[in-house]
């Protein structure tokens, strides 16, 4: 059971929150604070797993928060400016999510906290990072991209295009998740990747979502007209919501369509 603490000086925005949190079964609120001092005492007495942070409160920023902590909760800062995102990796944080949350991007969130509470590590991007993406060709070869090349911080990775699943969206940044490999955290937007992979079979589905149709295993469709995306290998099960999830039925729909 992770044990969550919710700070935001607007009641509606920690209203919403918890109740988008309620469909987590691993997941327990132990508190709610509207000011950083609030919070102290409440953080100092409880001392939750993780925190979702606002980063603008009435008594000053939630990075003020994170400095005054004795023990060392994972921090998700939520937020509508996505102009902190930066700062927020460079203290580490888990995650940082925009205001209005997306259901499908709190799930990735979610895994998230789940992996840091098993003590699993996460890169850090810097402010200095100067990554790039770059489809390439066998060489010797023509027509369609094999593979993705991806500059990380200075380093290199090099894989078959085939084996990208999906793509999720960070602030600034782009997680890349490999199929039977890890995921890298590129300082990219999105829609960097989104104008250079092939459609079909990558398609966006939602602001913060490329899946490869072909990495796709099973859908399952639930109540509320959302469903459940699993890609295999080590890649979590993701959940989209209602809209994103009929964007990918009728991309599916039209490909069947199509290939009869």
């Amino acid at each position: 059971m992770l044990r969550v603490m919710l700070v935001d000086d607007e009641p509606p925005a920690r209203r919403g929150l918890r109740r988008l949190l309620r469909s987590y079964a691993d997941i327990e609120i132990v508190a709610e604070a509207g000011s950083v001092s609030e919070a102290q005492a409440l953080a100092a007495a409880l001392r939750p797993d993780a925190i979702f942070l606002d980063v603008e409160l009435t008594d000053g920023r939630g990075f003020d928060l994170v400095a005054q902590l004795l023990s060392a909760p994972a921090i998700v800062f939520v937020t509508a400016h996505d102009l902190y995102a930066v700062k927020a990796f460079d203290i580490a944080a888990v995650d940082f999510l925009l205001k209005p949350i997306d259901p499908e991007r709190l799930a990735l969130t979610i895994e998230r906290l789940r992996r840091h509470g098993q003590g699993a590590t996460r890169a850090v991007p810097s402010r200095e990072r100067q990554d790039d993406v770059e489809l390439d060709v066998d060489p010797g070869h023509g027509g369609p991209a094999q593979r993705i090349h991806l500059r990380i911080d200075g380093k290199s990775v090099i894989a078959p295009l085939r084996t990208v699943a999906l793509l999720t969206a960070e602030a600034d940044f782009t997680r890349v998740f490999l199929k039977g490999a890890r995921d890298y955290l590129v300082c990219r937007l999105l829609r960097h990747f989104e104008a250079q992979l092939p459609t079909p079979p990558f398609v966006r589905i939602s602001r913060s979502l490329i899946v490869n149709l072909d990495q796709l295993e099973r859908v399952e469709w639930q109540e509320a007209g959302r469903c459940s995306l699993s890609l295999g290998g080590d890649i979590t099960p993701v959940t989209i919501g209602r809209i994103a999830a009929r964007r990918l039925r009728q991309r599916i729909e039209s490909d069947r369509m199509v290939s009869v």
